[in-house]
């Protein structure tokens, strides 16, 4: 797992506690991250519709769109407890 779920903690037993217990809630995670992965699903069926062009606002929906993006990546990081830091 990433250290950012454990950089608030100090004492190495409470490290040990919270990852144990964070390790324990994998199911919760998994059904997180379907989620996640749903939301995702839908952007691109809204990027890809010819629908969305007509809107004079487009970029700026697509500015956005492209944030949520980003912010669904970084969660999907962030619950990916297989993944370490990288040096």
């Amino acid at each position: 797992m990433i250290s950012a779920w454990t950089k608030h903690l100090k004492d190495p037993k409470d490290v040990e506690k919270f990852s144990t217990a964070l390790l324990g809630d994998r199911l919760i995670l998994r059904r997180l991250k379907e989620l996640l992965q749903e939301e995702e699903e839908n952007l691109d069926k809204l990027d890809r519709s010819a629908k969305a062009f007509e809107d004079p606002n487009w970029a700026y929906k697509q500015s956005y769109n492209n944030g949520f993006r980003a912010c669904l990546a970084m969660l999907k990081k962030l619950i990916n407890l297989d993944q370490k830091d990288k040096q």
